[in-house]
């Protein structure tokens, strides 16, 4: 098995303060209306546990059947500043990688800066499993970014 390692960064600047962007991170309720499958699914397992050694998992299955399955671990949380967690991501049995996400927020120009790097082992499909987290993870992040902007989140493509 060869594993590919690798970083990318998601940079954004919102035009709302690092207290509404944090807080969108915070509780259930408020993380599910920008994370979430681009399509419907049936959800399995959904919990969340914001807070230092706290879990999170977003189970669900696919119209297809494939079952999916994150799994993470808060690892370092300062209110409005920052959100470290370790989550690994599951196709059915199979584990696709381990990532380690660092999420930061920058008061900026009225707003926020907001740096989504991710730093992951993939287990299977080399640098197009990467591109292909990346461009979800982007997805999920301008979601975020709509939303709290009042605007209408878009579709994944």
């Amino acid at each position: 098995m060869t594993v590919t390692n690798a970083t990318f960064v998601i940079d954004r600047q919102l035009a709302v303060p690092p207290g509404r962007v944090f807080a969108a991170y915070t509780s259930l309720a408020a993380k599910s209306a920008w994370f979430k499958t681009p399509v419907d699914v049936e959800v399995l397992d959904r919990d969340f546990d914001f807070r230092v050694g706290g879990k999170e998992r977003f189970r669900a299955r696919w119209a297809s059947g494939l079952v999916t399955d994150f799994q993470a671990t808060y690892h370092d949380i300062v209110e409005n500043e920052r959100i470290v967690l370790v989550y690994d991501l599951f196709h059915g049995d199979e584990k696709l990688s381990v990532s380690l996400q660092t999420i930061e927020l920058r008061a900026e120009s009225g707003g926020t800066r907001l740096l989504h790097t991710e730093q992951g082992a993939y287990f299977s499909g080399g640098q197009e499993a990467v591109d292909g987290r990346e461009h979800g993870t982007a997805w999920h992040v301008d979601n975020l970014v709509a939303i709290l902007e009042g605007r209408q989140a878009r579709a994944f493509a």
